[in-house]
């Protein structure tokens, strides 16, 4: 087990800090910038290590990231319906919408870096007082990065002096082949959830939930990605919502090839699973430009718009009231 920290640039004189963990199963690469999770180095079949997390290089163009690759997202992820909650007014940067809570969002932000190392856990905690994401607050946050043999967790923690709202997720676009020798179309992927959320033209919900059964959204079992993408034009970027009834929720993420294996587990009610489907931005990933279907994020939150729907429960961060959520990477082989 070691802990390395290393200062980096982000161009026009600023930096941040570079962590890197390292225990015999798994590497996992930190930006205190955005509390990013930025890099994952996990084994094959044959004990070779190699990254499964699509990162953007060079690590200067994380300040110009607008597709969120493994950053942290928050207060609220997800997109709010005319950028309003009530009498509140967020930024609208999405199609007159808000996304991700906006261009001061906690993935724009320089956080703080604490960590902790013992026998056979590494614990990495970043910290950040938000008083401009235009949320209520400010709200005392907190990522906790806890690194323990193949599993690693992030722990998400907000609290507020008045009434807010609590919704992050992590936004990680993972590939199991190993260096991106080849997209996610012939990877597999399991969600346990039997419905999704439907959604209008600009990816907001309408309310209405759609069975899985029966369509290409159903990956109730562990299917081949290319075999419902193919029958998706516009491929995944949608919200699986599992049932109230579940005790944990599950993403199985497996790659034949390598024999490598995810399991993302929380106790959020949602998941977004978004293939990167018809890529066109410029971004570059892993020193090489990005493409479609190059990666697979998987952002476990409460349902998106949750506020303009109080009949799904509540995203609220009551006053002087602490709130956290978890989500859990189990990287393994088979």
């Amino acid at each position: 087990m070691c802990v390395t920290i290393k200062k980096i640039s982000l161009g026009q004189d600023r930096t941040t800090s570079l962590i890197i963990l390292k225990n015999d199963d798994v590497t996992v690469e930190l930006v205190a910038y955005g509390a990013h999770l930025y890099r994952v180095l996990t084994k094959d079949k044959a004990g070779k290590l190699e990254n499964i997390v699509l990162n953007v290089t060079p690590i200067s163009d994380l300040r110009d990231d607008l597709q969120y690759f493994g950053a942290t997202v928050g207060p609220v992820a997800g997109r709010i319906k005319q950028a309003k909650i009530g009498e509140l007014a967020l930024e609208a940067n999405d199609n007159g919408h808000s996304l991700h809570s906006g261009s001061q969002g906690w993935s724009f932000q320089e956080w703080d870096l604490a960590w902790h190392e013992a026998k056979n856990v590494i614990t990495v905690t970043f910290s950040y007082l938000d008083d401009k994401s235009g949320f209520p607050g400010p709200i005392k946050a907190a990522v906790i990065y806890r690194l323990a043999g193949n599993q690693l967790s992030i722990t998400f923690t907000g609290v507020s002096p008045v009434k807010s709202y609590f919704n992050p997720t992590n936004h990680s676009y993972f590939n199991l082949s190993g260096e991106l020798k080849q997209d996610i179309r012939e990877q597999n992927l399991m969600i346990s959830a039997a419905h999704i959320l439907a959604t209008d033209d600009a990816l907001i919900p309408t309310g209405a939930f759609m069975p899985v059964v029966d369509t290409p959204y159903d990956f109730t079992t562990a299917t081949r990605l290319a075999r419902h993408l193919d029958s998706l034009p516009n491929g995944l970027d949608t919200a699986f919502v599992f049932s109230p009834a579940s005790l944990i929720n599950t993403v199985c993420f497996s790659d034949d090839a390598s024999g490598r294996t995810l399991e993302v587990t929380s106790h959020a009610r949602s998941v977004i699973v978004y293939s990167a489907s018809g890529w066109q931005h410029t971004t570059h990933v892993n020193h090489r430009p990005m493409v479609s279907a190059l990666g697979l994020a998987i952002e476990f939150q409460e349902m998106p718009d949750t506020p303009n729907h109080p009949e799904w429960g509540s995203i609220a961060l009551l006053p002087n009231q602490p709130a956290s959520k978890m989500i859990n990477y189990k990287f393994g082989v088979k």
